[in-house]
């Protein structure tokens, strides 16, 4: 398990580690900067020269342990500090007493420009001075081919402003003119990006690599935060497990090996009994993509058997698409009430459009289902007609067809946009409803979780996860990639879901795992056909070589 931690979660855990464990600031600091050299080292050529550009607080502190080792390691490595801050942190004075007695050269700004013009254009001086400053700096960083970025950490929560605004659109402006020719590497966190939003503060360094101390911090992963901090490198710099869980942190990934202890056991004595029967409700007389994609998918994630209850029309279509799939149509409502009955697991969405004998089906589908206590993903449409008819799901708390547990949670699958019709009244504007929920992902899905009972599995470039209850704990999902952004991603998905709901994993289980294996299966896809070219029948495809990992 990766946690992902807001600035105030990383002061916590920093002081649960100092204060109560007893592992001394001047440890993590140097297992910081060392982190951060070996990851420099590894990218560049010896002759490269490098600028460590810093401030007075601790993330300059690991910025100057760094430009000492990559010293002691024969690469010539200079600081530049800024001398923008009032007031220096202790650990930043200890390192740069450190490193001056090891050699390291640091340029200062008042050094270059003057003490008294310093100050003045701290401030915000005369456009004269601003220009001749600009000119001075452009023409120092331009003299390396390394600059790293060691200016702010993830405890700014101000604007940038005043120096350090101009020191960082200095580095970016060089970075625009310079492209491969140079390498901008950011300490921990690109300096300006919000650690809690990855919202740009003011204006925020471009990185080409990021190297995250202890852990990725969440405003990384989203907003801006995810475009400027190029290609993340996250380094154990000593925090223990320990600290970790005195805090628990509200938000957290998995890896390869920890969805591969969520996945059922395949005995080898088992039949097709064995791996679940899934009822996909899928498909309208225009569509049938939706159901294809879908019920491909369920099946290459190793479901027994799957049903496919579609329209009519596309009993030959889907057929022949998916010979191995059992399929039923819509017309009598007694063969629908049996082939709910019939699942293990029920999915349903996917191009069924929201006409109003649609709404009928779904309240059928679900009705039974909660009668029957069947576990039930719902997406696309599933959710568009919910949004009009907001009572459907707690049809099933009103019903009293038994408690709501973690067993027998319901999942839904909402997009941004979906999302913003499910949390919108009559007259609300969509397009604020979006915003509200860029901002507030984590409370918005938390809030329809508990509104409706369900696991939310919130779709976007990265994929939150929240249950209800009152736990504060958000899965993000942090592979994938932009070649999934295309239609059918997520009928795929769904399949993905439901399959794993059928195979009788849990629902919390059975999302975090579908969205990563959603992601992973898009990662194959992307390397093998482009991320361009790639479609959502070759993320399916790609399904196989995830489980040769996963099994």
């Amino acid at each position: 398990m990766e946690y992902f931690t807001t600035g105030r979660e990383c002061a916590e855990i920093d002081s649960l580690t100092i204060n109560e464990i007893g592992i001394m600031q001047p440890v993590l600091m140097e297992r910081a900067g060392l982190s951060l050299a070996e990851e420099i080292a590894g990218c560049i050529d010896k002759k490269d020269r490098i600028l460590v550009i810093a401030e007075g607080g601790n993330n300059g502190g690991d910025g100057i342990v760094a430009a000492r080792i990559l010293r002691e390691r024969g690469y010539d490595a200079t600081v530049f500090y800024i001398c923008g801050l009032s007031k220096e942190s202790a650990a930043f004075k200890d390192q740069r007493s450190i490193a001056k007695k090891c050699g390291v050269r640091f340029i200062l700004m008042s050094d270059i420009i003057g003490a008294d013009e310093a100050e003045k254009t701290a401030n915000i001086g005369t456009y004269k001075a601003l220009n001749r400053r600009e000119n001075i700096l452009s023409d120092i960083f331009n003299g390396y081919d390394v600059l790293v970025d060691a200016i702010f950490g993830v405890g700014l929560s101000r604007n940038v402003g005043g120096v350090q605004a101009e020191v960082i659109d200095i580095i970016n402006s060089l970075k625009e003119e310079r492209l491969d020719s140079l390498k901008v590497i950011a300490a921990d966190i690109p300096s300006g990006i919000s650690s809690e939003t990855g919202e740009i503060l003011g204006t925020a360094v471009r990185a080409d690599i990021t190297v995250a101390f202890g852990t990725m911090k969440l405003g990384m992963l989203f907003g801006k935060g995810r475009e400027y901090s190029g290609l993340i490198k996250t380094k154990d710099i000593g925090f223990p497990r320990a600290a970790f869980d005195m805090m628990l942190p509200k938000c957290y990934g998995l890896s390869w090996e920890d969805v591969k202890k969520l996945l059922p056991v395949r005995r080898a004595d088992s039949n097709k009994g064995s791996f679940g029967r899934l009822l996909l409700v899928a498909g309208s007389k225009d569509i049938s993509g939706a159901a294809i994609l879908a019920g491909q998918a369920a099946m290459k994630m190793g479901t027994g058997l799957v049903k496919i209850l579609t329209d009519a029309a596309n009993r030959d279509i889907i057929g022949a698409a998916l010979p191995e799939a059992l399929i039923q149509t819509y017309e009598k409502n007694e063969n629908i009430v049996s082939a709910v009955k019939w699942a293990s697991a029920v999915a349903i969405g996917p191009g069924i459009g929201t006409e109003e004998e649609k709404t009928e089906l779904l309240k059928l589908v679900l009705d039974t289902a909660a009668a029957e206590n069947k576990n039930v993903v719902l997406d696309a449409d599933a959710i568009n007609i919910i949004s009009g008819n907001k009572d459907i799901l707690n049809r099933r708390v009103s019903s009293g067809s038994g408690n709501i547990t973690p067993e027998n949670e319901w999942i839904i699958t909402p997009h941004m946009l979906e999302m913003a019709r499910l949390i919108s009244e009559k007259n609300d504007d969509i397009r604020e409803k979006l915003e509200i929920i860029k901002k507030n992902r984590f409370e918005v899905a938390k809030k329809v979780s508990n509104e409706y009972n369900v696991i939310s599995v919130l779709k976007d470039a990265r994929t939150v996860v929240a249950a209800g209850g009152t736990e504060e704990k958000f899965y993000i999902n942090v592979n994938g990639n932009s070649g999934m952004a295309k239609g059918g991603s997520g009928d795929c998905l769904t399949g993905i879901i439901g399959a794993l709901l059928a195979q009788g994993m849990k629902p919390y289980d059975s999302a975090v795992a579908g969205v990563f294996i959603h992601g992973a299966s898009g990662d194959i896809a992307a390397k093998n056909k482009g991320m361009v070219g790639m479609t959502a029948t070759d993320l399916n495809d790609s399904l196989q070589k995830v489980f040769e990992v996963l099994y």
